[in-house]
């Protein structure tokens, strides 16, 4: 099965998911850009494909995201969520 990295990254005017050299058109949240990058991926699984999604992090290197579910959790967290996750 051939892999297939399925990107979301911030654009001036919203986040943008880039799945095989082809951009999306911007959505004005990370979460509707998840939820579109899974509905594309999920058009795709007759192909033969397996899809990492990657998200960009702070000094522009891509990090694999490893479930749906955590980046949900990741980006939907307030701040005492955040300062939580990082005292653990």
């Amino acid at each position: 099965m051939a892999q297939v990295y399925c990107d979301i990254v911030p654009q001036a005017n919203g986040w943008v998911f880039v799945s095989d050299g082809v951009q999306s058109a911007a959505y004005p949240s990370y979460r509707l850009a998840v939820e579109a990058a899974k509905a594309h991926t999920d058009r795709q699984t007759g192909k033969r494909r397996t899809f990492i999604f990657r998200q960009q992090d702070l000094k522009g290197g891509m990090l694999e995201i490893g479930a749906m579910s955590q980046a949900f959790e990741q980006r939907g967290a307030g701040a005492a969520g955040q300062k939580a996750a990082v005292q653990k």
